[in-house]
């Protein structure tokens, strides 16, 4: 196998980047300054002393070394040397200057999932457990970077001290700990600065230090599209997958880095997937890596163009007590309250639009009650959440602990999520509901008799370029419904909600109905229609004023 491949002559700017990447990153670059460092310590060893003519041009005197070399490299394998007595010498704790242990083939698996994630568009991030000096964290940035995703972050979870001592009976024997393995001790700074080599160090990155016990539970993580485990050991391996999998997108890869070097790690992957009942084969990478990608139900369709793409998601009915009902409910086992109560007013907060016959594109569902409303007046229903990790919209105040609060949101928003697949089940709806990027609706979803979007736009970021989406899809009606505010007078403008001494960070604007009037106008929408109406709000069923704006072609 050749060292440096040739890549195809019509190969992307971004792939031959990448290329170098991980040229750099397993030291292919400058192997001969590494083929140096092993002469030496060899010499050392056999007490002679070096030759001035080798180490000037290794390559034609010692090809030995630098095939020794490209061996490990390529199997991500150490690098030792056999001895006349038939011992092992291991010079691993002087010599291993490399920035990624892996070798060439997981590194081009990484790359090749990675590409997979983009081109199905799984959803989620990027995350290794275990990452040394943070070599494959490193690639998987550079990969984001060359294809222009900023949607995504990598998150590097290590305890930047080295492995535990064993503490589980399964790891007893396998004591890779700092004191036998000072090699695999190296600190935050040091990625860090790593990172910073490579010009990749940017909001994008986050870094989770700690024991995994300690730093995987709590993790500000909502969804992934690649799990990568490189923790050694049965309680590293076994304590991520019992953190992590489940936030793992059906069609998202898990790799194990450390499946066949080390078994405790191959147990407890073993004993995780007979406990799960998984049974989807595992791949081989190469002598150790290994990997799988998880089974669920999805529907990936990549549009041309942007590369957007949207998931279909059909997900099993949870309990109840793991439910947060947005808006109040009528079940045939009594009534259910929520934040919102639209039961009676319902038919106003809709614009009297008549749905039998008409298909729907809805932005924003939360718990589904015009979802199901508008399905049993004889609609059929297209739901749009964006995906997990793009939530929310939070305004970028200044000294808000905006992850404290996405932590505690994200249970919330958990919660609302649970009561529409509560009901969807509980109907038997046939109501569909897609993950994708709303302010890119792909036409793959396909076209809409009629557009809804219901109190949503006032906590976006971009709420005119959803609006446009929305409208890009639609035939014939749109539905504006937002909070009124008199204040704001007839001109159609939006006003901006946060100010620091009033830290809202999840609603943005205010809106006229002008500027839905306005902008609909614009947008090929030019007959509107507008109306004022309360709904109740809260336990004590407080009337609160909004409008419909009904645009139609």
């Amino acid at each position: 196998m050749s060292l440096f491949p040739d890549l195809p002559s019509t190969a992307s700017v971004a792939d031959r980047y990448l290329r170098m990447v991980k040229r750099s990153l397993l030291n292919d670059l400058y192997l001969e300054l590494e083929g140096i460092l092993h002469y030496l310590l060899l010499c050392r060893r056999q007490g002679s002393e070096p030759d001035p003519e080798i180490i000037r041009d290794l390559g034609r005197h010692r090809p030995d070394i630098l095939a020794h070399l490209e061996k490990a490299r390529d199997d991500g394998n150490m690098v030792l040397w056999p001895e006349a007595d038939g011992q092992v010498y291991d010079p691993r704790n002087l010599s291993e200057h490399v920035h990624t242990m892996i070798g060439r083939k997981r590194l081009d698996h990484l790359h090749q999932c990675l590409d997979t994630i983009l081109a199905e568009g799984i959803p989620g991030d990027v995350m290794e457990t275990g990452v040394w000096r943070g070599g494959a964290t490193i690639f998987m940035r550079a990969h984001l970077a060359a294809h222009g995703v900023r949607d995504r972050t990598v998150w590097v979870a290590d305890s930047f001290k080295g492995l535990p001592r064993p503490s589980v009976k399964e790891d007893v024997g396998y004591d890779l700990s700092k004191r036998h393995c000072p090699i695999l001790a190296i600190d935050e700074a040091r990625v860090r600065a790593l990172f910073e080599r490579y010009d990749l160090l940017d909001d994008h990155v986050r870094f989770l230090p700690g024991w995994f016990r300690d730093s995987l539970p709590a993790a500000p993580v909502t969804r992934l599209a690649l799990l990568r485990l490189d923790g050694d050991l049965y309680e590293s391996t076994m304590d991520a997958l019992q953190a992590l999998y489940d936030k793992v997108s059906p069609g998202g890869f898990i790799i194990v880095d450390d499946y066949g070097a080390l078994p405790p790690c191959r147990q407890a992957v073993e004993d995780f997937r007979t406990a799960r009942g998984i049974d989807t084969p595992l791949e081989h990478i190469d002598w150790t890596g290994a990997a799988w990608r998880k089974e669920g139900d999805r529907l990936h369709v990549s549009t041309t163009g942007s590369g957007a793409a949207f998931t279909e998601v059909r997900r099993a009915s949870p309990r109840f007590e793991d439910c947060i009902f947005y808006h109040s409910i009528t079940t045939p086992d009594g009534d259910i309250p929520g934040e919102w109560d639209l039961r009676d007013t319902v038919d106003a907060y809709l614009g009297n639009v008549p749905f039998d016959g008409r298909s729907v594109l809805e932005i924003g569902p939360a718990s589904g009650f015009l979802s199901f409303h508008m399905e049993r007046a004889g609609a059929s229903v297209t739901a749009v959440e964006p995906t997990m990790e793009r939530l929310w919209d939070t305004f970028p105040l200044h000294g808000f602990d905006v992850d404290t609060w996405r932590r505690e949101f994200f249970d919330t928003i958990t919660g609302v999520r649970n009561s529409f697949w509560y009901l969807h089940h509980l109907y038997g709806s046939q109501v569909r509901l897609i993950e994708t990027v709303p302010e890119a609706i792909p036409p793959a979803v396909g076209d809409f008799d009629i557009g809804l979007l219901g109190s949503i736009l006032l906590h976006t970021r971009n709420p005119f370029s959803i609006l446009e989406s929305v409208a890009a899809r639609v035939r014939d009606t749109m539905i504006v419904t937002e909070l009124f505010d008199s204040n704001l007078g007839e001109a159609p403008v939006m006003r901006l909600i946060p100010w620091p001494e009033a830290p809202t960070i999840d609603t943005w604007w205010a809106f006229t109905p002008t500027f839905f009037t306005q902008a609909l106008h614009c947008l090929g929408f030019p007959y509107t229609e507008v109306s004022i109406h309360h709904q109740k709000r809260g336990p004590a069923g407080e009337l609160i004023p909004l409008y419909t704006v009904v645009g139609r072609r």
